[in-house]
C-alpha cells in the first residue's frame, strides 16, 4: 500500500483542509495517509483524520518568524531522513514551500505541488513591502520551477499564480460530497426558528474563515445597506478568523434594529443547514482559487452574489451566479440582489445538477486515483 505524506493542513477550517479530508476519504483502503502538522495547534478536523481515515500526524512546530524560516530547513531535511513515503503531496498558496518539496525529492519520493489560490497575502502590504515580496516570491517561483515535481493546480488562475504558467500543469477540481449540502426544508425551518427568524423572510448567508482575503469591508458594508433599505431581513455570518473582533465592533457600532438582524454564528460543523436557512450568499472576494462554499451553495440552491476573483470554472449553475467587479460600488450589489432575491428556484434540482458536475466525489475520487496512479 502507498505512503502517502500530505503538507499544508492547518488549524483552520479552510479550503485545503476540506480538500484534504475528500482526499482522506476516497483513498481509504488504498493508500496510507499522513500529515505533517507544522503549527504549535491541532490541525482541523483532527479527530475525523485520525479516527474516522486512520491517518498518523506528525507534528512538527515550525516558528512563525525568522528563526523559523531559517531553521525549518533542517527540520526538514531532518524529518526526511527517517521517515520515507512514495509520495509527497504538497498543498499551498505560494511557492514558500519550495524548500519542503526540495528535501522530499532528495527522500526519493514523488512530490506533489499543489496550487490552492490564484494570489497570496501580499495585496494586505503596503506599496514597499509588497515589492519586497512579490521579489521574493519571484526567487520561491524561481527555485520552485527547477524541480522536477508535478504540478497540479484547482484551476488555471491558481496554475498561472503559482507556476508562472498554465501549461503542463494538471487541473485537479475539488471534490464535494453534495449529500451533506442538500436543501432541507425541516433544517430551514429549524434554524429560523433558533435565530427567531420568520419564515417568509428574505436572509444572506456569508459562509468563509473571517480572513482578509474574504473582503469583509465590503461585506459588512453592503449588509448594512441591504439590511436599511429593506432587501434583506436578516443577514447570517458563519465562520472564524483574524477577522472577528472587526467584525463585532462594526456590528456594535451600527442602529440596535439593524444590529439585532446580523447573527454571527463562529465555526459551524452542520452546514447543510446553514445554507438551507438563507436565500442568498455573498462572497466579494479579493481573491480565490476555488472556493468550496461556492460549489456547496450551489448545491443547496442559493443564489450567489459573487467577486470576479471567483473563477468561472466555479459556475455550476449559471442562473445562481452573479458576478460583481471589486470596483463595483455597494449600491449595484444590492441591485442585484433586490433583481434576484424572489427568483424562483427548485432547490432539490440544483442538488441534483451539482451532482452531475465536474465536482461530485465521484468524478473527484477518480482524478486523485489517477494523481496518484492508485490503479
Amino acid at each position: 500500500m502507498l505512503k502517502i505524506l500530505i503538507f499544508g493542513v492547518t488549524p483552520a477550517q479552510g479550503g485545503i483542509e476540506t480538500f484534504v479530508l475528500n482526499v482522506c476519504k476516497v483513498t481509504q483502503g488504498l493508500a496510507k495517509v499522513y500529515l505533517y502538522n507544522f503549527s504549535d495547534s491541532e490541525v482541523a478536523y483532527q479527530n475525523t483524520f485520525k479516527k474516522k481515515y486512520g491517518v498518523n500526524i506528525f507534528n512538527i512546530i515550525t516558528k512563525r518568524n525568522i528563526i523559523g524560516h531559517m531553521t525549518r530547513k533542517f527540520q526538514y531535511k531532518n524529518f526526511f531522513k527517517h521517515h520515507k513515503f512514495d509520495i509527497v503531496h504538497i498543498n499551498a498558496n505560494s511557492p514558500s514551500n519550495y524548500d519542503f518539496a526540495q528535501e522530499a525529492l532528495r527522500s526519493g519520493a514523488k512530490v506533489i505541488y499543489h496550487s490552492h489560490n490564484d494570489s497570496s497575502e501580499s495585496f494586505v502590504l503596503n506599496k514597499k513591502a509588497k515589492k519586497i515580496i512579490n521579489i521574493v516570491r519571484a526567487y520561491q517561483r524561481f527555485r520552485l520551477n527547477r524541480l522536477s515535481i508535478s504540478r497540479v493546480a484547482v484551476s488555471q488562475d491558481a496554475a498561472k499564480w503559482m507556476f508562472g504558467k498554465k501549461e503542463n500543469v494538471s487541473i485537479v477540481p475539488n471534490g464535494v460530497d453534495f449529500s451533506k449540502f442538500e436543501f432541507s426544508n425541516i433544517k430551514r425551518e429549524q434554524r429560523r426558528m433558533l435565530l427567531n427568524i420568520d419564515l417568509n423572510d428574505i436572509v444572506l448567508l456569508t459562509a468563509s474563515r473571517l480572513t482578509k482575503q474574504k473582503n469583509f469591508n465590503r461585506i459588512l458594508t453592503v449588509a448594512n445597506l441591504a439590511l436599511t433599505k429593506g432587501s434583506v431581513d436578516h443577514v447570517v455570518i458563519i465562520g472564524d478568523g483574524d477577522q472577528m473582533s472587526m467584525i463585532q465592533q462594526f456590528r456594535s457600532a451600527l442602529p440596535a434594529d439593524v444590529k439585532s438582524r446580523i447573527h454571527i454564528m463562529g465555526a459551524q460543523n452542520d452546514m447543510q443547514s446553514w445554507y438551507s436557512l438563507a436565500d442568498l450568499l455573498l462572497m466579494p472576494s479579493l481573491y480565490e482559487g476555488l472556493p468550496y462554499s461556492i460549489l456547496e451553495a450551489q448545491a443547496n440552491g442559493l443564489n450567489c452574489f459573487i467577486s470576479t476573483a471567483i473563477p468561472k470554472q466555479a459556475v455550476i449553475n449559471s442562473k445562481l451566479m452573479h458576478f460583481h467587479s471589486k470596483e463595483d460600488t455597494d449600491l449595484l450589489w444590492i441591485n442585484d440582489i433586490e433583481k434576484h432575491k424572489k427568483q424562483n428556484i427548485n432547490r432539490d434540482l440544483a442538488y441534483k445538477k451539482a451532482n452531475q458536475s465536474p465536482y461530485s466525489l465521484t468524478k473527484f475520487k477518480l482524478a486523485i486515483e489517477n494523481l496518484y496512479n492508485l490503479k
